[in-house]
């Protein structure tokens, strides 16, 4: 087992290397995210369950075209993550590598957010373990809804708000309104050169990543 995590191990450092280019010009807090303090294991399947009743059909559509377009895009520069729709659940999913979106009102209490990344679990290196997303339930037009689930992802894929961002330049950056996108509906290419330097430098400096996986 030791060795088949090594030789894991090595082989996606090896494709996140790889298979990404290195953008340029993606200057922390001005065009691109710091980093997060977390993130989905390298090469997990995520599994996505939807809170019972709390969206409609369309919605629910918007959110799994935000998970295709992370998954397209993460899959690209070789990290392996992927999203994938597990069905309706009653209560938070607790599972390995499952996430369950839900929502609740949180811009009558907080003026300053619409929607909220929960790590439910995880690890001493920061490792996601489970997670929920809440969404405002006045968070109802499609575009809206659909930037708000990429950024929301974004925080599970190792990406930071950065509110002094450049507009378009980020999916991090802050949103105008509860039913407002903010320039963006998925990863920008430097979301992604931070992505790829956060799953760089944890699959190829701690080993303990890849033995967590189902």
């Amino acid at each position: 087992m030791k060795t088949f995590t090594l030789i894991l191990g090595t082989f996606l450092t090896a494709a996140i290397v790889g298979h990404a280019q290195t953008i340029e010009n993606c200057d922390t807090n001005r065009s691109s995210p710091p980093p997060g303090r977390y993130s989905w294991a390298a090469g997990a399947e995520v599994r996505v369950y939807l809170m019972t009743g709390m969206f409609t059909r369309e919605q629910k559509e918007t959110l799994l075209q935000a998970m295709k377009d992370w998954t397209n895009a993460v899959q690209r520069i070789g990290t392996g993550v992927r999203f994938t729709y597990a069905g309706e659940t009653n209560d938070v999913a607790t599972c390995r590598n499952c996430l369950t979106l839900s929502r609740r009102e949180i811009f009558k209490t907080d003026r300053k957010h619409y929607a909220f990344f929960n790590p439910l679990e995880q690890d001493e290196n920061g490792q996601l373990i489970s997670a929920w997303i809440d969404f405002d339930y006045a968070t109802t037009d499609p575009k809206a809804l659909q930037g708000f689930m990429s950024h929301e992802l974004g925080h599970g894929m190792g990406l930071w708000d950065c509110p002094s961002c450049k507009s378009r330049q980020t999916i991090m950056t802050s949103f105008p309104g509860i039913n407002k996108n903010n320039g963006l509906i998925e990863p920008s290419p430097c979301d992604l050169e931070v992505v790829r330097r956060v799953y760089e430098r944890r699959v190829g400096g701690n080993e303990s990543l890849m033995s967590r996986r189902d």
